[in-house]
């Protein structure tokens, strides 16, 4: 099987800069009703959205964080892979892009677009693509 997990580092970074600057603003301020919501907030922002990962066997799945959110296609469902490159204004997380399809990354460009039976395209961000549309590739020739 393979598995590969992406780190998102810039949200990292940004989520301990809202907790430490949050508790550290409400300490010193004596403002904690204010600025502890802001660190909770990025507790749960790092928790949700430190990592995508991507895992292929007999589908095609994929989840970020502690995988509060999964997707998951199985090989049938999916007619081709392809390497691709996003351009920045597609920006990161989770959205929809008209005439591009679903698009599911944490940072960085390189993306692998999933061609579905239905018509349907998505792409999923990663740091490897050519590994990722490789191995989608050997199994999709296996099934």
């Amino acid at each position: 099987m393979y598995t590969h997990t992406q780190r998102g580092y810039l949200i990292i970074k940004l989520c301990i800069t809202l907790i430490v600057a949050s508790i550290f603003v409400g300490y010193v301020g004596a403002q904690p009703l204010v600025f502890y919501p802001l660190a909770f907030t990025g507790v749960v922002i790092y928790f949700f959205f430190r990592d995508l990962t991507v895992e292929v066997d007999s589908s095609v799945r994929f989840y970020f964080g502690i995988g509060w959110f999964k997707k998951e296609f199985g090989l049938g469902s999916i007619v081709s892979a392809k390497i691709t490159r996003n351009p920045w204004w597609y920006g990161w997380g989770i959205h929809y892009i008209f005439g591009v399809g679903w698009v599911y990354n944490i940072g960085g460009l390189d993306a692998v677009e999933l061609v579905l039976t239905d018509g349907k395209r998505l792409r999923i961000g990663t740091d490897e693509p050519q590994v990722l549309q490789a191995e989608i590739m050997k199994r999709l020739a296996i099934k």
